[in-house]
């Protein structure tokens, strides 16, 4: 007999014995070891590492272990295998599996007595989730029941200084066949107005937009039943939650009129953010789909009834323990590989609509979602979905950011998710997140060139894009090549976690220039360029398609070949240097009219042995055992004589323990280069 364990299980029981009849608590007459009658005490977890044990004690008469085997069997999750950790958390109990992505909360039905002191009581509101789609009154209370607690707890969440958008809709009253556009500088002077915005995926062309020719038409009214369904459902909502006001981008632009296009999306960043509430159709993939007709029995196919038992508590009163099963992945791991991709978060335009939003209601796959600057909140109301949308870094409030490198560690993660994202015209790339960039350049104060920020070059040029993601680049100019939004695939900006140690540039930032196509300052641009003083180095481009991960390496006399991040398909090409000679060169491979079937890249990225390209140093990194250098790999513009274009990143890396030998690669790097100048990349 282990006699210490023996003592301290007695030590334990005295303690929990002394724990339970503290004033409000139910004395408690018996005691398991093993379940502690599913009360952690002090928030701490209790782990019932097999399940014979709780087999053992419900055998005993442990009606809590013969409680929690019956749930599991209930849900088909009793295996001997399984490892289970109870905790309480904020009034509620979570039994969760240590093996698999599933978790019980343990709950009375609303109006019975409670099974126990601080278990939670709950209507079960998985039921009306699941029993019938996001337009049951269940649905509209937890919004209301969100606004009413932001209204009245979240001071940050409210609007200082409303602003409002051109044109809104006037949606009228429940029931009305027709909306009006309306002109809001017609509002009368001092009338306090809130508007519902709408974010959406258009899906192609919208049979009905606001244009020049019929706007006169739609101030004195739109049939309702002639829009396309998703706006019939925004509307239906706006009018549901007691708003007047929606707005709509294909009803409040004038689409036909490039003027009004570029003013009215600069002004992105106080539409959604003045917003009353922002509606997301996350589901629909097209506006003619609709987000309210969705039947959540048919979408939720991890739903199970939850489990009911008759329960006597501790005074005696007749009760229920309910247990209900909530799934981690399909309920609430977006990021989750066997969750499909919801449209709205494949589009480019609706990144910037969500985070430029104070209060976000996102009718999701499975139920409602609600984010706002100060909480993340699910229809299940599971503290589980809590936690996994307060801990998503794209789920971040945007105005909380109170420092510019917290902004500018934002910023990189939202390139990486934004460059991702689909758009219908590869030039709307700066447009499509310039609201955003408004927002965060009053954070940053800093110049905006195309995307990134003059106060973080150069370490804003260390972006890369993976091999088997390479593209062409786009056909119609965009922005200058050092920018991400040059090209179309998608990129991982490099953060300062990936510079181990510490970060040494050696270059020097001498001017830079962004010149812009339109209204809008921070959106579309027609060229740009930066000039930069630093070490450069001869090198050539090698074709190695079989033999590497990477189509091409690089062959330089300091390092022999290394790998080569490259941003698009590359091609060769007659160029000019500074001095006016003719040189063979390297570009980026500009996407034809008419892309050939089962096109690759493998037509357009066949290199001969030996193509010049130059290797400008941004700088290094030390850590522990490892030495990493960075280069911009460049080719001459070829249009521009003198001038260079980016065609994608280089790191190499020297392991070594040694300071000094550190010391010395750097020094003779440094000494190797060709020259030590200042270029121009555009």
């Amino acid at each position: 007999m282990d006699f210490g364990r023996t003592i301290s299980q007695v030590r334990q029981l005295r303690k929990r014995l002394k724990a339970a009849t503290v004033s409000g608590a139910y004395t408690l007459t018996k005691y398991c070891l093993n379940c502690k009658n599913l009360w952690p005490s002090n928030d701490d977890k209790i782990y019932c590492d097999r399940l014979d044990r709780l087999d053992f004690s419900a055998n005993l008469g442990c009606r809590y272990c013969i409680f929690v085997l019956n749930a599991l069997i209930h849900f088909n999750l009793f295996d001997d295998r399984r490892w289970f950790a109870l905790s309480g958390r904020k009034g509620r109990f979570y039994l969760k599996s240590l093996v698999g992505d599933v978790q019980l909360e343990l709950y009375t039905p609303t109006g019975r007595p409670p099974a126990w002191y601080g278990v939670a009581q709950d209507a079960n509101p998985l039921d009306a989730v699941l029993n019938g789609s996001p337009r049951t009154p269940e649905a509209y209370e937890f919004i209301r029941s969100c606004l009413r607690d932001c209204d009245a707890n979240h001071p940050e969440c409210k609007v200082a200084g409303q602003k409002l958008p051109t044109r809104l809709l006037d949606v009228q009253h429940e029931g009305a066949q027709q909306v009006i556009l309306v002109e809001t500088e017609s509002l009368p002077v001092g009338h306090s107005t809130t508007y519902i915005a709408l974010s959406y995926c258009w899906g192609g062309q919208q049979s009905l937009t606001l244009r020049s020719e019929n706007l006169e038409d739609m101030k004195l009214g739109l049939m309702v039943d002639s829009l396309p369904q998703t706006l019939q459902d925004a509307i239906a909502v706006t009018r549901a939650l007691g708003q007047q006001y929606l707005w709509v981008d294909a009803l409040c632009i004038i689409q036909d009129s490039p003027s009004d296009w570029e003013v009215e999306s600069s002004k992105m960043a106080s539409v959604y953010r003045d917003a009353y509430l922002t509606i997301a159709a996350a589901t629909a993939s097209d506006v003619t789909h609709g987000f309210l007709s969705r039947d959540y029995w048919e979408t939720n196919a991890w739903y199970k009834e939850p489990y009911h038992e008759e329960w006597i508590n501790q005074e005696a009163c007749s009760t229920i323990l309910g247990a209900r099963l909530i799934n981690e992945v399909f309920g609430h791991d977006g990021d989750n590989r066997r969750v499909p991709v919801l449209p709205w978060n494949l589009r480019g335009w609706t990144l910037q609509e969500q985070f430029l939003s104070r209060r976000l209601l996102k009718y999701d796959a499975y139920e409602l979602r609600w984010v706002c600057q100060n909480k993340s909140a699910c229809q299940c109301r599971s503290d589980l979905s809590c936690r996994l949308l307060a801990n998503d870094p794209l789920d971040s409030p945007t105005y909380k950011m109170k420092s510019a490198q917290l902004a500018h560690e934002h910023w990189r993660r939202i390139v990486d998710d934004y460059t991702a994202r689909e758009l219908t015209d590869a030039r709307d790339k700066l447009p499509a997140i310039s609201g955003l960039a408004h927002v965060f350049q009053q954070v940053i104060q800093s110049p905006y060139i195309a995307g990134m920020w003059e106060n973080q070059l150069p370490l804003g040029l260390l972006w890369v894009t993976w091999e088997n993601q390479v593209r062409y680049a786009p056909e119609l100019y965009v922005a200058p090549t050092f920018c991400w939004a040059s090209i179309s695939s998608p990129v991982r900006a490099l953060e300062e976690s990936d510079f181990h140690n510490g970060w040494v540039s050696q270059t020097v930032v001498e001017d830079t220039c962004s010149i812009v196509d339109g209204e809008n300052p921070l959106g579309r641009v027609k060229d740009g360029w930066i000039k930069l003083r630093g070490y450069i180095f001869k090198a050539n481009l090698v074709d190695h398609r079989r033999q590497y991960s990477f189509r091409h390496r690089i062959f330089a006399k300091f390092h022999g070949e290394t790998d080569f991040h490259r941003d698009t398909w590359l091609e060769e090409f007659q160029a000019t240097n500074e001095h006016g000679d003719s040189e063979r060169s390297v570009r980026r491979k500009r996407q034809p009219s008419v892309i050939p079937r089962q096109d690759n890249g493998s037509s357009t990225s066949v290199i001969k042995h030996g193509a010049v390209v130059y290797l400008f140093l941004v700088g290094f990194s030390t850590s522990s055992g490892q030495l990493d250098v960075y280069f911009l790999a460049l080719g001459l513009s070829s249009d521009k004589p003198g001038m260079y274009e980016r065609l994608g990143l280089v790191r190499h890396y020297y392991f070594t323990q040694s300071r000094r030998k550190m010391e010395e690669i750097t020094s003779g790097l440094i000494a190797a280069a060709d020259d030590h100048k200042v270029i121009t990349i555009v």
